[in-house]
């Protein structure tokens, strides 16, 4: 059996282009975008990051998709995860669509273990397990 997302990616795209979505602040996801291109040395700024995420989100297709997750163990609340190389980078994106049709709990940033989309394809783990251990 074939694993599907929960959520029509063309819907998705259509909550962005609507501007129907929902970034937490402090967002993990700008946080992260953000650090990962001053690594690279290619700037970001705030608003250049969530054009980035938001971006990068309407890009994906049916094959990046991992599986569907239970958030806070309600039934109602399911998210969409996805795993893809963007930029050069593998990156882990998960997303919901609420009751109202906001895009919302946007997670996007470097896999912190590696995925397998149902395509057969392997995200590798991201760089941001070695900036924690350097922490420690």
């Amino acid at each position: 059996m074939t694993l599907k997302a929960k959520y029509s990616l063309i819907e998705v795209a259509k909550a962005i282009d609507e501007k129907r979505y929902w970034l937490s602040a402090p967002s993990r996801s700008l946080s992260e975008v953000i650090r990962i291109f001053e690594k690279l040395s290619n700037p970001k700024s705030e608003a250049e990051a969530t054009d980035f995420i938001l971006q990068g989100i309407k890009s994906l297709k049916a094959d990046d998709f991992v599986q569907s997750v239970l958030q806070w163990n309600d039934p109602k609340c399911v998210a969409d995860v996805y795993g893809a190389m963007i930029a050069g980078q593998p990156w882990f994106i998960k997303f919901r669509i609420d009751e109202d049709g906001l895009l919302e709990e946007i997670s996007f940033h470097p896999p912190n273990k590696s995925m397998t989309t149902v395509s057969g394809t392997v995200i590798p783990e991201g760089d941001w397990q070695d900036e924690k251990q350097k922490m420690r």
